[in-house]
C-alpha cells in the first residue's frame, strides 16, 4: 500500500469532514474507510531508511495504540477512532460553520448524526452477529474548533501517487471556503520538513491550478520521522490540525504523532489521509490514484501485447504494483 489514502474519500467526502469532531484526534480516512493503524494490512510496511528503526516504531506504535471497541446488542461491534475529548475533559463544541452556509445549510438532513456508523459487511445471514462497525465520515452538527482558532497544516510523505495535489487543493479549499480557516501551512519534504525546512502558505490562490500537474508541490521524502522533533514544531508554530497524506509508514508514523500529542495533552487532531494505487481499503470504491495507475498499467499491456503478437513465439512480460491485493491486475482489460 505504499502509495496509498485520497480517492477512497472523494473531494466531497474530504471535505465534509476537516473541522468535525470525527476528525479530533487521530481520525484517518484509512480509518474511516473501515482500516486501523493496529490491525490493517498496512502493517505489512513502515518507515525507509532515515527512520526509526521499523521494529521500534512498531512496537511503540502498537504498545500505545488501543483500540476502542464498543460492543452493542446482537453481535454489534464499533470499531471506533480516538478523538481528543478522549483526553481533553470538558472540551467545549462550537456551532458547525456550515450551518451558516448558503450552499449546504438549505439541504435538509446534511449533517451526520453522531451515532452514524457503517457496517464492515453489508450482506449478513439472518441469525449472524451485527459484526464490525465503523464511524461515518461527513459534517457534524458540532465541532471543537473555531474557525479563527485553526492553523492547520498538510504534510505528504513517502512515494509519489496520482492525485496528490488535487488531495491537497480540496484540503485547502474546504477549509477556506467552507470553514473559513485562513491558516494553512504546506509542510516541504515530507516528515523532515516539520524540523529541517521552510514551510509554504496555502490558500486558494496557491492551489488553483496545481491538480493539473503530477506529483505533490509540497515535495516528499521518505523517513525522517523524528516524533519529538515533529510535534515540537507543531507546538512551537501553534499549529492545531495535522493533515498527513502517506501509506503504511507514513500512517505508522501518524499514530506515533498522535499519542505523543496525546501524552502533552495537546488540542491538536491529527487526521491520517490514505494514498494507495493499489485500492486495498475496505469499504470505499476507489483510493485515489487507482484509476489512473489501471490506465497506466493497461497502455504498457497494450505495447507489450503488440511486440509479442509481432513476432513468432513471441512472450510480453509486464509487472504490476499492487502488493498483497492485485486489484491493478484484476481492473485490466484482455
Amino acid at each position: 500500500m505504499d502509495s496509498v489514502n485520497v480517492s477512497s474519500t472523494s473531494s466531497s467526502s474530504l471535505k465534509s469532514r476537516f473541522l468535525e469532531p470525527s476528525n479530533s484526534g487521530i481520525s484517518s480516512i484509512k480509518q474511516f474507510s473501515s482500516v486501523s493503524f493496529s490491525s490493517s494490512s498496512s502493517s505489512r510496511s513502515s518507515f525507509s531508511s532515515g527512520s526509526p528503526r521499523k521494529d521500534t516504531l512498531m512496537a511503540s506504535s502498537t504498545e500505545n495504540f488501543k483500540p476502542k471497541i464498543v460492543n452493542g446488542p446482537a453481535g454489534y461491534v464499533l470499531q471506533d477512532v480516538p478523538h481528543l475529548s478522549d483526553y481533553i475533559p470538558d472540551l467545549p463544541t462550537y456551532c458547525n460553520p456550515l450551518q451558516d452556509n448558503p450552499a449546504y445549510s438549505v439541504v435538509k438532513q446534511y449533517f451526520v448524526h453522531v451515532d452514524d456508523t457503517v457496517p464492515q459487511k453489508i450482506v449478513v445471514h439472518k441469525n449472524s452477529p451485527r459484526g464490525i462497525h465503523f464511524r461515518r465520515a461527513g459534517p457534524r452538527q458540532k465541532v471543537y474548533f473555531e474557525s479563527d482558532e485553526v492553523h492547520a497544516c498538510i504534510v505528504t510523505c513517502g512515494g509519489l501517487c496520482p492525485g496528490l495535489n488535487t488531495v491537497i487543493r480540496e484540503i485547502v479549499c474546504g477549509l477556506y471556503h467552507m470553514y473559513g480557516v485562513k491558516k494553512v501551512l504546506g509542510i516541504d519534504g515530507g516528515y523532515r520538513g516539520f524540523y529541517a525546512k521552510n514551510t509554504v502558505p496555502l490558500t486558494p490562490k496557491v492551489v488553483n491550478d496545481i491538480h493539473k500537474r503530477g506529483g505533490t508541490v509540497l515535495g516528499t521524502s521518505r523517513g525522517g520521522h523524528d516524533t519529538s522533533k515533529i510535534v515540537d514544531s507543531i507546538q512551537d508554530r501553534g499549529i492545531n490540525q495535522v493533515y498527513i497524506i502517506g501509506g503504511d509508514g507514513t500512517l505508522k508514523g501518524a499514530s506515533v504523532i498522535y499519542e505523543e500529542v496525546r501524552k502533552r495533552g495537546l488540542k491538536v487532531a491529527v487526521v491520517g489521509i490514505p494514498k494507495t494505487i493499489d485500492n486495498d481499503i475496505p469499504v470505499i470504491d476507489r483510493s485515489f490514484g487507482f484509476d489512473t495507475a489501471v490506465e497506466e498499467a493497461q497502455r504498457a499491456i497494450n505495447a507489450a501485447h503488440v511486440e509479442a503478437e509481432s513476432i513468432e513465439n513471441g512472450i510480453g512480460v509486464v509487472k504490476l504494483m499492487g502488493r498483497y491485493s492485485g486489484k491493478l491486475l484484476f481492473c485490466q482489460k484482455p
